[in-house]
């Protein structure tokens, strides 16, 4: 895995997608949300439509040693982790996969059954997709999931840029250590919190203000939080975390908490007058930063105030 390196020049996921955000502008009205979220929103003749992409990449997101049908589940998981997010729910996937050379019939065979199988399994079942070979032997396995999900029955989407000053920052499990040093672990076996996030909407409503799926660290994504609802009310903003209160997964330490990336837990904006639902971790508020301060995400350890904003994995 690569940490953020904000010294770095590499081309990274936040410059790609800061480049497909650029361009929003230029989208048809009927967009409704638009690239920069867990999901895109598409309104239709008669309906809405919550639209995802994620991909799995050998190398980058799995190691060799790797089953298939976990390779499988992740690419399907990690989607149905987006719609959970959104307080969706899972309709359908496609998927697409580029296989290589060495992977023969019965791997490719093996692989397709997987994706087929987690992704009824998830409420999401497989309806189509593509399949192709690598020309060059070196290839590495590339499985691309495309997800659709439909908006709550009461029409609403949470989003990331809906967080407000005094808002409270809540997460829905322990964080940190998702991968082990043999490439498995939780990254490959999480469940998505859908459940969590219905039952969370339903009980908050309107007081649910923001929500992202944690993939790519506490760190960076509170920072997505931060970053889309200060665009958004033209608010100003900044999160101030708790390091003492934040939840860390046994044997793992808080700056893998913050920086590990692929949790796949929730992070949620919440009113501050709001109950905390049980299973539910504060972790934080969203406050006014002080003038000048461009720092999105602070954290408390021992009395000092570091800066997180950048902590974590951009894939």
């Amino acid at each position: 895995m690569t940490r953020s390196d904000p010294a770095s020049n590499r081309v990274n996921e936040r410059d790609i997608l800061a480049l497909a955000v650029a361009a929003n502008g230029f989208l048809p009205k009927n967009i409704l949300i638009p690239p920069g979220d867990d999901m895109a929103l598409i309104q239709l003749t008669s309906s809405q439509v919550l639209v995802a992409v994620d991909q799995v990449v050998a190398g980058r997101h799995f190691t060799a040693n790797t089953p298939l049908d976990l390779v499988a589940r992740k690419a399907v998981a990690r989607n149905v982790s987006d719609v959970a997010a959104m307080a969706g729910i899972a309709v359908a996937t496609l998927a697409s996969v580029t296989l290589p050379q060495s992977l023969g019939a019965q791997g490719a065979s093996e692989l397709l059954e997987s994706v087929r199988k987690y992704a009824a399994e998830f409420g999401c079942p497989l309806i189509g997709g593509d399949t192709s070979v690598h020309h060059d032997p070196a290839g590495p396995l590339t499985l691309s999931v495309t997800i659709l999900a439909s908006p709550r029955a009461n029409g609403i989407v949470v989003t990331r840029h809906g967080a407000k000053i005094g808002d409270r920052l809540i997460v829905s499990g322990p964080l940190g250590g998702s991968f082990a040093e043999d490439g498995l672990g939780h990254h490959l076996t999480f469940t998505p919190r859908v459940a969590e996030a219905q039952k969370l909407a339903d009980k908050l409503g309107q007081n649910l203000h923001a929500m992202i799926d944690i993939s790519d660290g506490l760190g960076l994504d509170t920072a997505r939080i931060i970053e889309a609802s200060t665009k958004h009310s033209g608010v100003a903003m900044q999160a101030r975390l708790s390091g003492a209160d934040i939840p860390c997964n046994r044997g793992h330490l808080l700056r893998h908490a913050l920086s590990d990336g692929e949790d796949h837990e929730l992070l949620a904006a919440i009113d501050a007058l709001a109950e905390v639902p049980a299973g539910w971790t504060a972790i934080g508020l969203i406050l006014q930063p002080q003038a000048e301060d461009a720092r999105s995400v602070l954290v408390e350890i021992a009395d000092a105030l570091e800066d997180a904003s950048n902590l974590g994995w951009l894939h």
